[in-house]
């Protein structure tokens, strides 16, 4: 037997919910409540197996009704059961944990086996919700440029990889992950000599200005003595010169 708990504000709802059900032997309403408040009091007394519930009601919504239920009562199904087909209510509805949500054109046979789904653990979308959303995603836009550009990054990406794999397989080599690792290590090994022959070259080019530079501080140091020699050698020629006339 499966308990019934009817959460509606509207006691018409009630009475047709109950004509609906009271044919059916596995099926048995528990109760009834007007609001999302008066729904949990009444959970927690009656532990119904599922919870057909309104959404809009005072005091407390059946949204926000549902989010405590399915976290404070966890053997308690939450089906929705409304006029609203909007996406925000269903979208709401789905995160606060309702297991079901059909409108309340939904026929006594289609509210009979949601019933009994919902009891075993299976979502439940009304039919013309089903056919509404699915009409959408045909009707979808084509996907933005950018989501087509990272496709074809993707598929290169995956077409290159599976090239090199059958060069890989063709050459004779059956470990792919080592030989990838050997490739790799073979580039970067090619990378680093590179590297080093542009270091060994900025190596050289230092050294040779600093021979350039040795070589420039002597000439500067040779220049200085010969400089240093003629002066010497004027001078004495004047002294010399003087010494002669003196005498």
């Amino acid at each position: 037997m499966i308990s019934v708990l009817v959460v509606d504000d509207q006691n018409l709802t009630h009475r047709l919910i109950e004509t609906y059900l009271k044919s059916e032997a596995e099926i048995e309403i528990v109760g009834f409540a007007n609001n999302g408040q008066d729904a949990i009091e009444q959970i927690r007394n009656l532990q119904p197996d599922v919870v057909l519930m309104d959404v809009e009601m005072p005091k407390m919504d059946g949204l926000a009704a549902t989010k405590i239920i399915t976290r404070e009562f966890v053997t308690t199904k939450v089906l929705i059961l409304t006029v609203h087909d909007n996406e925000a209510h269903l979208s709401l509805a789905l995160e606060n944990g309702a297991k079901g949500y059909l409108l309340k054109t939904t026929t006594s046979q289609e509210l009979k086996n949601a019933i009994y789904y919902v009891n075993q653990g299976y979502f439940q979308l009304s039919v013309e919700l089903t056919e509404k959303y699915l009409q959408k995603i045909v009707k979808a836009k084509p996907e933005s440029e950018e989501i087509f550009e990272i496709k074809k990054k993707v598929s290169y990406l995956s077409k290159s990889f599976n090239k090199l794999e059958d060069e890989l397989e063709k050459s004779g080599e059956k470990n792919l992950e080592e030989n990838l690792e050997r490739k790799i290590e073979g580039l970067l090994q090619k990378e680093m000599a590179i590297l080093r022959d542009r270091d060994s070259h900025l190596q050289f080019k230092v050294d040779r200005m600093k021979y350039n530079q040795e070589r420039l501080e002597q000439n500067i140091k040779y220049l200085f003595k010969v400089q240093m020699g003629c002066i010497i050698v004027a001078l004495m020629a004047i002294i010399l010169a003087a010494f002669s006339v003196f005498n």
